[in-house]
């Protein structure tokens, strides 16, 4: 694994504009934890009741749960998309889930990519997958995958115009909700 090369390069934040793009270290729990919760919350709470919202929330956002997460650099890549000073933006990366579809190709998974609702259409997203892509590549991956919510039509033609195809679905657990999810695969290698 590359794991050493990829945080050395990694470390150093991308800048476009005011914009800049770092990966998440132990210290930024807090911030993690922040980001997840607001952007989940402002992204999905209209679609969902407040119940479901409270335990999806508590379950995947809490403090312990961010911080083995954040703390597990083998598994996790957590990155952060901050204007100015302000943080905006996430993504997290996984390596260790995977799909038959790619015949024992090496593939990772973008688990998570939010954007602060006032910070859409500042191509914040677009940032946060082009370091995706990045990592992955130098990383010598084959495939990028994700899920996607099969009603999120904004996301799904984002990742259309990257050019990820869907090759299936998945459940989705959100409280005691089960939505559909798209998968959706890229070639980067």
């Amino acid at each position: 694994m590359r794991l050493n090369a990829i945080s050395r390069h990694a470390r150093l934040p991308i800048m476009q504009d005011k914009i800049s793009i770092k990966i998440a270290l132990p210290e930024d729990v807090p911030y993690v934890a922040e980001i997840g919760k607001i952007t989940f919350y402002e992204t999905w709470r209209k679609v969902n009741t407040e119940e479901d919202m409270e335990l999806y929330l508590k379950e995947s956002f809490g403090w312990e749960k961010i911080r083995k997460d954040v703390s597990d650099a083998f598994t996790n890549i957590f990155l952060l998309a901050y204007e100015s000073e302000k943080l905006i933006g996430y993504a997290k990366m996984r390596r260790d889930r995977t799909y038959s579809e790619f015949q024992g190709e090496k593939a990772i998974e973008i688990e998570r990519i939010y954007v602060k609702r006032e910070f859409q259409g500042k191509k914040v997203g677009k940032l946060l997958m082009d370091r995706c892509i990045e990592i992955a590549k130098s990383e010598n991956s084959v495939w990028l995958w994700l899920g996607v919510n099969n009603e999120n039509i904004k996301a799904t033609r984002f990742y259309f115009r990257y050019g990820f195809e869907v090759f299936g679905t998945k459940k989705f657990k959100l409280g005691n909700a089960e939505d559909e999810d798209l998968l959706m695969k890229l070639r980067v290698g």
